[in-house]
């Protein structure tokens, strides 16, 4: 099924100034990595006890008035100097501390602000997989409503996924015609998921609010559906995916996995589909009104950044928010900002002690100071590492291992950009895996997903390094092949086929029969600037491989 992120998201501060390259290379904070001086004030060496310094005073009348000065200088003024001495020291060194925790301060917000964007993207994707993977299953349903044993489909469907509850089949009046449960259909025609198809015939998919189940009791579910028309226009039936909200939620909590964050799903209307962490004490069906300053709904706003105090923890929440206008919903995620600062707060409350010994001792203090610096290193060096593997994460199909749609566009981009600068030719492979669906419906999800990835293997161990191999949407794939021309692409296409075909059998058959795949094969016009056009004459291609068979590789002529 859908991946799942399920990584630990730390935030750190940081920032790429000269300063901090510093801090890097060296493996110490510039405040403390500077040798303090103590320079030796001027005067006597020795400072006048005060048992002697009655007696010379007996003596005072016989000395000059210059000698008397000075030593009321050296008494006097030489122990306020160096007192002075250290108090401008320390007063300069502390102002130092307290400079760099406030930068820590600033760079922790950011470095938060960061992860907390990528663990945003992955939830986001998450999601978008889920509602476009259950709106697929009723597209299919809404083709297939005629079949004969459709209750027996619908069961079998249901048993590949856990989140789906059930499915069903409405007439035109509301009536429970086929589902995948057991025994009498109880009554839905009242339900929103209808109603709303019914009442707006423009609308051609809805996702119904939160409600409690009245065939699975303790048991509460959102709602997809689709509506199928007659050709007047009028409702004829309508399809309907029930989704298990607790597991539903279960798998969002394993890909969120991080104190202090949160996740919420919120339909345009204010209507709740999910909430995480779940607050016991609120009720599933509730309604919140929506902040006053959000764009208006159609305006692709992508990523909105606010900052709130939640109405469920009472705590200061960083949120992120973006809105799928295919579903009309808000997917909010949220880091409370005590844990966007908890490492760094960690790290002053460890320095506090030796704030304090610094003040007495100057030396101890700057060497204990130097130490906590390279404890705050290692934890900067390793949630950097950390960043790195979350947008390695949002950068790869997690069930392949090639890179996901939104790279490939990126690293195609800057291919074509060297090309027109510096020449040369650009391939481009488009391959889908023949009857794929098939062998999902067959034999389960999880076989077809091991075909998925064995496929990738297979392609990946005979292409060159400076190919670009990418998922395109399910079962498939686009490589760019760069210095490659059209004729040194149909060979590398074909050769692909004749491995894929040789190295893959279906599982559980008999007779195995190979997985084979279709190409479409096209090379960079000189006329050409967008990547889109080559994908779609590429593509173009492939639907004429399927057209005459499949299991072959066609070249766009031109």
């Amino acid at each position: 099924m859908l991946s799942q992120a399920s990584s630990r998201v730390c935030y750190t501060s940081g920032r790429g100034s000269r300063k901090h390259a510093r801090v890097a290379s060296t493996g110490r904070f510039p405040v403390f990595s500077r040798r303090i001086r103590h320079t030796r004030p001027r005067g006597p060496s020795v400072l006048v006890p005060p048992s002697l310094r009655s007696a010379r005073l007996l003596n005072v009348a016989s000395r000059s008035r210059t000698g008397r000065y000075d030593r009321l200088i050296d008494s006097l003024l030489l122990p306020r100097a160096i007192v002075l001495v250290c108090v401008i020291l320390l007063a300069g060194l502390n102002s130092l501390i307290v400079q760099q925790v406030v930068e820590g301060r600033k760079e922790a917000l950011v470095r938060g602000d960061e992860a907390q964007t990528l663990q945003h993207r992955a939830l986001l994707s998450q999601i978008q997989q889920t509602l476009n993977l259950y709106e697929y299953v009723v597209s299919d349903l809404a083709g297939r409503r005629d079949t004969p044993a459709l209750n027996d489909e619908l069961r079998r469907l249901g048993a590949l996924d856990a989140k789906l509850l059930d499915l069903l089949v409405l007439s035109r009046d509301g009536q429970i015609q086929h589902w995948s449960g057991e025994g009498p259909p109880p009554e839905v025609a009242d339900r929103e998921y209808f109603t709303a198809l019914r009442d707006d015939p423009l609308r051609r998919l809805y996702i119904g609010p939160v409600r409690s189940s009245r065939a699975h009791p303790d048991r509460w579910f959102f709602s997809l559906s689709r509506p199928v028309r007659a050709l007047d226009g009028s409702l004829d039936s309508v399809i309907v995916a029930i989704i298990d909200l607790s597991v539903f939620n279960r798998d969002l909590a394993e890909a969120l996995a991080v104190e202090g964050a949160g996740l919420g799903i919120i339909k345009t209307d204010g209507h709740v589909i999910t909430r995480l962490p779940i607050v016991t004490d609120r009720p599933m069906e509730e309604r919140v009104k929506l902040p006053a300053d959000l764009p208006p709904v159609g305006s692709s706003p992508g990523i909105l950044k606010r900052e709130s105090v939640s109405p469920f923890d009472k705590a200061l929440r960083r949120q992120t928010w973006t809105y799928l206008p295919d579903h009309e919903l808000w997917v909010i995620t949220s880091i409370t900002r005590d844990r966007m600062l908890s490492l760094w707060w960690s790290g002053v409350k460890d320095a506090i002690p030796l704030w304090v010994a610094l003040n007495l001792v100057l030396v101890a203090g700057a060497l204990a100071m130097l130490a906590a610096s390279r404890r705050n290193l290692r934890n900067m060096r390793a949630l950097q590492d950390l960043t790195a593997r979350l947008e390695t994460q949002a950068s790869v199909d997690p069930l392949t291992g090639a890179y996901n749609r939104r790279q490939f566009d990126v690293l195609a981009d800057l291919e074509l950009k060297r090309t027109r600068r510096h020449g040369g030719n650009v391939s481009l492979l488009v391959l889908d895996i023949d009857f794929f669906k098939k062998i999902n419906d067959e034999w389960g999800h999880p076989e077809g997903d091991k075909v998925l990835h064995a496929v990738v293997q297979v392609i990946r161990g005979r292409l060159r390094s400076t190919d670009i191999l990418a998922r395109f949407g399910g079962e498939e794939f686009i490589v760019l092949m760069p210095h490659t021309d059209l004729e040194k692409a149909q060979i590398v296409a074909e050769t692909l086929r004749q491995c894929i075909a040789e190295a893959h059998t279906q599982p559980g058959l008999a007779q195995p029969r190979p997985v084979t795949a279709s190409f479409g094969v096209a090379t960079l016009r000189p006329d050409e600037t967008h990547l889109s056009d080559l994908i779609r004459r590429a593509d173009i291609a492939l639907y004429e491989a399927k057209r005459k068979g499949r299991n072959r590789v066609e070249v766009d002529p031109a």
